[in-house]
């Protein structure tokens, strides 16, 4: 049974125009392999995604890295760090799927060199420390549901005043480099082809 996260109109007596959910992990984590299956939600200014996250309000420089579905088009996906405070350049990434359209695995590898993004096993981005700038502080795995605001209208959308939506979560996992553990493709490993 997934984990299901809901976005919905605010009612009226709230300061707030929607309603979304967010879970974090307590514990941070490092280095390591990251997954999580999950099904996106649709519609437009709906964005629903899985990272790592740590900055200020946890006493560090903010360092993130990203799995960010759009669901105005969730054939595609948004892969994105930030490093030491700063934002650097994200990448658009077409999926050859609808990530709304059903359950799927999205990974990533985070090594000291290198961020590796993964789906269904088949990679579709690196960066390399030797080319660029790389998250190096232990923070949070978040996934969640949100709308953007005004200043994200060209990136996300606008969602309009009766948008609701859904994203489903049925497996999130960590592992240290080079370690045995379960994931949550070991249990898609008969449907899904790994290249990993």
């Amino acid at each position: 049974m997934p984990l299901e996260l809901r976005l919905y109109p605010a009612p009226a007596e709230s300061d707030k125009k929607f309603f979304g959910g967010q879970v974090q992990r307590q514990r941070r984590t490092h280095y390591g392999h990251y997954e999580v299956e999950m099904t996106a939600g649709r519609g437009n200014g709906v964005i629903s995604s899985f990272f790592t996250y740590t900055g200020p309000y946890f006493g560090d420089p903010h360092d993130e890295i990203d799995f960010e579905f759009l669901g105005r088009d969730t054939t595609k996906v948004w892969v994105n760090r930030f490093a030491k405070g700063e934002r650097l350049p994200g990448k658009w990434i077409d999926l050859g799927l609808d990530a709304a359209a059903g359950p799927n695995v999205y990974a990533f590898d985070w090594l000291p060199d290198r961020i590796i993004w993964f789906v269904n096993g088949r990679e579709i981005y690196r960066i390399e420390a030797k080319d660029r700038v790389l998250p190096d502080i232990p923070g949070r795995i978040y996934f969640d549901i949100w709308t953007g605001g005004r200043g994200q209208t060209n990136w996300a959308g606008w969602a309009d005043q009766s948008t609701e939506s859904l994203a489903k979560y049925y497996c999130i996992s960590y592992r240290l480099p080079h370690e045995q553990a379960p994931s949550c493709s070991d249990e898609r490993s008969s449907t899904v082809q790994s290249d990993e």
